[in-house]
C-alpha cells in the first residue's frame, strides 16, 4: 500500500515539474519577444538625445519642424512719394496706419497675409483743376485726404532665428482699395472749393496694386518692420503721374 502511494506521489511530482518547466519556457519566450519588439521600435523611429533631460525623444517633436501659426497686430506711419513724368514736380503724403496679420512659418520660411487701414494726406501745389462744369480752377494748394484698406500677400525667410530674436526678409504683392476721399482746393483769393463725387471719380481709381519689399525683427513678442512698396497701378488717373513710392514703418505685437 505504501509502495503504491509513493509511486502515485512520484508521478504527480513528475507532472508538476513538467508543467513548471513549460511555464518557464513560455515566460522566457514572452520576455524575448517583448525585448525584440522594443529594440525594433527604437531602431525604426529616429531619435535625438537631449543633453539636458538625459532622455531620448522622437525627431518629429523637434522645435521648428512643425507648421507654426502667429496672429498679431501692428500700427505705424507711412510716407507716400509721388513722381511725375516731367521730373520737376514731386508730391509727398504722410499718414498713419494699423492692422492685423497672420503668419504661417515652418523652419526658415514663412508666408504672411495682412489687413491694414491706411490714412494719408497729399498736398498738390500751384496747379489748375478742370471742374465738372469745364471751368479751369487755378489753385495754390489742393489737399487730398484718402482712406484705404491694404491687403499684402507676403513670402519670406528668416536670416536669423533664435528663441528671443528673429530677423526676417520678405516680398510680395499688395492690393489696396480706396474707401473714402476728401478733396479741397484753396484758391488764390482764399476761397475753398470741395470736389463733388463725380469730380473725385475723374481723379481716383478704386484700387491700387503694388510690389512690396521689407525687413523686420521679432524681439520676443514684439515686432519692428520697415517696408517699401512701388506702385504698379495707383489710385490716381492723371496721365502725367508715373508711379508712387510708399514707405512704411510699423511696430506690433504677437498675441
Amino acid at each position: 500500500m505504501c509502495e503504491g502511494y509513493k509511486i502515485n506521489l512520484f508521478i504527480i511530482k513528475s507532472k508538476f515539474d513538467k508543467r513548471v518547466k513549460l511555464l518557464n519556457v513560455i515566460l522566457l519566450l514572452l520576455i524575448s519577444a517583448t525585448t525584440y519588439a522594443n529594440n525594433f521600435m527604437d531602431d525604426s523611429i529616429p531619435v535625438q538625445y537631449d543633453i539636458y533631460k538625459q532622455k531620448r525623444k522622437p525627431l518629429f517633436f523637434k522645435t521648428g519642424s512643425r507648421i507654426h501659426l502667429q496672429l498679431g497686430a501692428q500700427i505705424g506711419g507711412n510716407l507716400n512719394y509721388f513722381r511725375y513724368k516731367n521730373g520737376v514736380q514731386r508730391d509727398v503724403s504722410v499718414g498713419y496706419q494699423g492692422g492685423l496679420f497672420l503668419r504661417v512659418s515652418r523652419q526658415w520660411a514663412f508666408a504672411q497675409i495682412e489687413v491694414n487701414m491706411l490714412r494719408s494726406t497729399v498736398f498738390l501745389k500751384n496747379g489748375v483743376f478742370r471742374s465738372e462744369i469745364k471751368n479751369n480752377i487755378p489753385f495754390d494748394e489742393m489737399r487730398m485726404k484718402y482712406y484705404t484698406v491694404g491687403i499684402p500677400f507676403l513670402f519670406g525667410g528668416y536670416a536669423v532665428k533664435n528663441p528671443l530674436y528673429k530677423l526676417r526678409f520678405y516680398n510680395g504683392i499688395e492690393a489696396a482699395f480706396l474707401t473714402k476721399v476728401n478733396v479741397t482746393i484753396e484758391q488764390n483769393d482764399n476761397e475753398v472749393y470741395r470736389l463733388t463725387r463725380n469730380e473725385k471719380r475723374k481723379i481716383f481709381r478704386s484700387e491700387q496694386f503694388s510690389y512690396q519689399l521689407g525687413m523686420g525683427m521679432d524681439i520676443a513678442l514684439f515686432l519692428i518692420d520697415i517696408k517699401y512698396s512701388v506702385g504698379m497701378r495707383n489710385f490716381f488717373k492723371e496721365s502725367y503721374r508715373t508711379q508712387t513710392h510708399l514707405f512704411q514703418f510699423t511696430v506690433g505685437m504677437i498675441f
